[in-house]
């Protein structure tokens, strides 16, 4: 999806279950214990730069 949509933003909205899981893939750091503490309905920015996972920062919960 980076590379298909590059230079733009993208929008993906998902359950917690799934956020975490795909969190998780660019940084172990969101694990089951990230998972509990979400407020669900929560939202994140997630920054890359070209494929690598730069930041996430929490905007809403």
């Amino acid at each position: 999806m980076i590379e298909e949509f590059k230079g733009k933003r993208i929008v993906v909205g998902t359950h917690g279950d799934i956020m975490t899981l795909m969190m998780n893939y660019v940084d172990p750091r969101y694990s089951y214990e990230f998972w509990r503490s979400l407020t669900m309905p929560d939202i994140y920015k997630l920054e890359f730069e070209e494929h690598t996972f730069k930041s996430a920062t929490r905007l809403w919960s």
